[in-house]
């Protein structure tokens, strides 16, 4: 048994740092997920672009949501490592990652995300990020 979708997205969106860029949680499934995060400028290069930065938080955030959806019950995921790839440009209204996982452990999980992004209703893809996570047992 995993946690609660419910308590997943909840503990994700809770996070500071997710709240801080704007970022959301927005679908869970079992060992796929979906995020996205709005422009905003302040977190933007030159002309108007989500930087290489933006792209990979909200692929992390993806891939390892997806790995915590399947880790067991009373334990939880946090990113070792990830690594970001850009394969278009990242200007428009907003990112959205698709996470999943691609191995699930009892110590350590791998999950990628494919990263869009959204301008004018039509997404291209503009990242691909691979990510390690750690999984551990919450302390009661």
């Amino acid at each position: 048994m995993t946690a609660s979708r419910a308590d997943i997205r909840a503990i994700i969106n809770a996070l500071p740092f997710v709240r801080n860029h704007g970022v959301e949680l927005v679908a869970i499934e079992d060992g796929v997920t979906q995020v996205r995060m709005p422009f905003d400028a302040t977190y933007s290069t030159p002309p108007g672009l989500f930087p290489t930065a933006m792209v990979g938080l909200v692929g992390d955030v993806a891939a390892i949501a997806a790995c915590y959806a399947v880790a067991p019950a009373g334990h939880a995921c946090a990113t070792l490592d990830y690594t970001v790839k850009n394969t278009g440009l990242a200007q428009g209204e907003e990112l959205l990652a698709e996470g999943r996982v691609l191995m699930a452990g009892k110590t350590v999980s791998v999950g990628a995300a494919d990263v869009y992004v959204v301008s004018k209703g039509e997404r291209r893809p503009c990242g691909t990020v691979l990510a390690t996570a750690r999984v551990y047992k919450v302390k009661d």
